[in-house]
């Protein structure tokens, strides 16, 4: 089971974390614990994150991850006219 999801910044290692959150559209939805953004899956889109008004900010570079759970690995995300490369790792209990 999956215990969480941290974002790690490629460029200064800047961490954002998301811990479990209910379920989204029939999958598990994450949530940034410091923000109202939510890592979910959306029908015919994918894996991304969100706001609470559903607008997408963050999505996987390579693949849209229509697994069960977010794909590891690049992520891509957009604010304003900037945007930043993350590293998707789950976080799983010892």
């Amino acid at each position: 089971m999956v215990d969480g999801l941290k974002f790690v910044r490629q460029i200064d290692g800047l961490t954002y974390e998301f811990v479990p959150d209910g379920s989204a559209h029939g999958y598990p939805s994450f949530k940034r614990i410091d923000r109202d953004l939510w890592c979910q899956r959306l029908p015919d889109f994918g894996w991304c994150v969100v706001t609470d008004s559903g607008a997408v900010s963050s999505r996987p570079f390579d693949d849209a991850g229509h697994g069960d759970r977010p794909p590891e690995g690049t992520w891509v995300s957009r604010k304003g006219d900037r945007s930043y490369v993350y590293d998707l790792v789950r976080v799983y209990s010892s």
